[in-house]
């Protein structure tokens, strides 16, 4: 069977009324009014309140009626007079401190406490003797005395006498501008040295004058527009700390006079301020300063304009003597061209005069035959002006027509005579060089063709293009020059070895062993190799082959504009042109490099 547990005792037969068991204690607390809650709701408002002028009217009117338990917070408020902060007693109210001690303002505390004893010992009570004591209890010496003596706690402790000279009078006007009478110096300066009693550092620097070095001034000036000032104004606190009841209350009056404090020290800064600008503004030295300052930088402004502008002028005459120099030696250079052609000119003409002379003289005193006249216009064009002057002085001296026949023919057979010579040394020299060229190739037959070399071939052939007269000759030369020595015909086998592709693959792994000779780059040199190959082709067929512009169709030339445009000129040269020749159908990358040229070259003609 369940067995039923009661929450509850079962009720006896003594009891019979139920008893309700709990462990929670029933006790009323004591509350206590204190603590920021209390005094947000209740303390604060009136507090606040104080500060109302109608509640400060109505506390006026009512001060005759006796206290009540709301207005104890209001008489907390400071009466206004500005002297309750620093608490001086009644017999000093209204006092000069300075005169009762009988020092002044700007003593110091050795001079106010030597004062002091000295008065002390003067004055004190014992020293008067007997006196007559007044209804308070007090003679006028113990009075006199006590006065001393409180002047002295005011003025040896650097605090209360700060608070006591700030309640003092004090002018703090400044001049809005110089009076005409007195000058910059005596209108500002007395200024100067009243405000600097407020000083916290020293010593404090003077305005000077006019012979005050400048940078005593700028000092100055520093100074004053960063003065610190000890001026205190406790004087106008709205609440003294004294009638504090708590901590809080206390707390929330130093914040009250901390405001009010605040705005009287802004606007302490802002006078002296003001004065420090004012006397910079109308200070005559700082104004000297500043026009001394503007015309160097005028100046030197127009120091730079004029040295621009001489160097302008001097570029400008530089480079018209420069023309007037190259005008100059052009018109020389003209000048001498037109003298050499007329003198050219001249000689030519006068050679012709002589020919004719030469002839009409030898028509007249000679007989010659036909053949024997047609050598003699020969022998006329084949000499020199000189020369032909001789003959006619010679051959118009001789009288005889058989003197003068014999002359004739002697002369033109001399002439003869010289021409053959000329002609046998020359192909003596022919025969000669060719016997080199044979010895030299058959010495340096084995010798291979270096890079350097088949560059230099390659320049060659596209220096002096097929057609030129004497085109392997002036090659050769090209060669020699250039320091390797190879024959004629060592260069035209070299052509067309080339020209027929057989070396062009042991070249370029010839050019990559000797890189480090040839510098130029691996498409370079294909390039050269595919010219080599193009210049032996000519030369073994005897003409120069070009490419022609209709061996491109239309879907070629499309084609490889695309091509061009598809790859920019930024890849690498030899790889753009394989990847464009790839692009191109039928056609090979040296033939798209050479269309590409030709299209080119057809551009700059039509735009010239």
């Amino acid at each position: 069977t369940t067995k039923i547990m009661l929450a509850l005792p079962a009720p006896g037969d003594a009891d019979k009324e139920p008893q309700v068991l709990c462990g929670i204690c029933l006790r009323s607390r004591r509350v206590e009014p204190a603590g920021h809650a209390f005094h947000a709701v209740h303390e604060k408002p009136k507090l606040e309140g104080r500060r109302r002028p109608a509640a400060a009217k109505k506390d006026a009117e009512s001060e005759d009626e006796g206290p009540s338990p709301s207005d104890s917070w209001k008489k907390k408020k400071k009466d206004g007079t500005g002297k309750s902060a620093l608490k001086l007693s009644a017999l000093v109210q209204g006092e000069d401190l300075y005169k009762l001690l009988e020092v002044s303002e700007t003593s110091s505390v050795e001079q106010i406490k030597k004062q002091y004893r000295k008065m002390a010992l003067q004055y004190h009570p014992d020293k008067q003797g007997e006196t007559e004591e007044k209804g308070s209890g007090l003679s006028e010496k113990d009075q006199h005395f006590i006065k001393i003596q409180e002047a002295y706690e005011v003025l040896s402790d650097q605090s209360k006498r700060r608070q006591y000279d700030s309640t003092l009078d004090f002018d703090d006007s400044i001049p809005e501008e110089v009076d005409e009478t007195l000058g910059f110096y005596e209108t500002f300066g007395p200024v100067f040295r009243s405000n600097a009693r407020w000083s916290t550092r020293f010593p404090v620097p003077e305005l000077g004058n006019e012979t005050t070095d400048m940078s005593k001034v700028h000092k100055f000036y520093d100074f004053w527009l960063s003065f610190d000032s000890w001026r205190d104004f406790s004087m106008h606190d709205e609440y003294n700390l004294e009638d504090a009841e708590f901590r809080e209350e206390r707390r929330w009056m130093e914040r009250q006079n901390q405001r009010v404090r605040k705005k009287y020290v802004e606007a302490e800064r802002r006078r002296i301020m003001r004065l420090a600008e004012l006397a910079e503004k109308f200070d005559p030295r700082i104004r000297a300063e500043r026009e001394e300052r503007e015309n160097k930088k005028r100046e030197e402004k127009e120091r730079r304009a004029r040295a621009k502008q001489e160097e302008l002028e001097e570029k400008q005459r530089k480079e018209e003597e420069k023309r007037r120099k190259l005008e100059q030696e052009q018109a020389e250079e003209a000048e001498k061209e037109r003298l050499l052609k007329e003198q050219r000119k001249a000689d030519k003409q006068a050679a012709k005069t002589l020919r004719q002379r030469f002839k009409k003289s030898v028509q007249a005193q000679c007989k010659l035959d036909k053949m024997e006249m047609e050598d003699l216009q020969d022998f006329c064009l084949a000499l020199e002006a000189e020369r032909l002057q001789e003959l006619c002085e010679s051959l118009e001296a001789k009288s005889a027509a058989d003197e003068s026949d014999a002359f004739v023919r002697h002369e033109m057979a001399e002439a003869k005579k010289r021409q053959v010579e000329e002609q046998e040394r020359q192909e003596r020299q022919r025969q000669e060089a060719r016997k080199r060229e044979q010895k030299t190739s058959d010495t340096k037959e084995s010798a291979p063709w270096t890079t350097e070399e088949l560059g230099l071939l390659a320049k060659g052939l596209q220096k002096f293009p097929g057609g030129m007269g004497g085109r392997w000759n002036l090659i050769t030369r090209f060669l020699n020059d250039s320091g390797h020595q190879r024959t004629e015909k060592e260069i035209v086998e070299k052509t067309k070895e080339l020209s027929e592709g057989q070396s062009l693959r042991s070249m370029g792994s010839k050019i990559g062993q000797d890189s480090f000779q040839a510098p130029a780059p691996k498409a370079k040199a294909k390039a050269q190799a595919a010219q080599v190959q193009e210049e032996g082709k000519a030369a073994e067929n005897g003409v120069e082959k070009k490419e022609d512009a209709a061996e491109w169709s239309a879907e070629q030339q499309q084609a490889l504009e695309k091509a061009l445009q598809r790859h920019p000129a930024t890849l690498d040269k030899n790889e753009r042109w394989k990847l464009i020749a790839a692009d191109v159908p039928g056609k090979t990358k040296g033939q798209c490099v050479e269309r590409f040229k030709f299209l080119r070259e057809q551009l700059s003609k039509a735009k010239s």
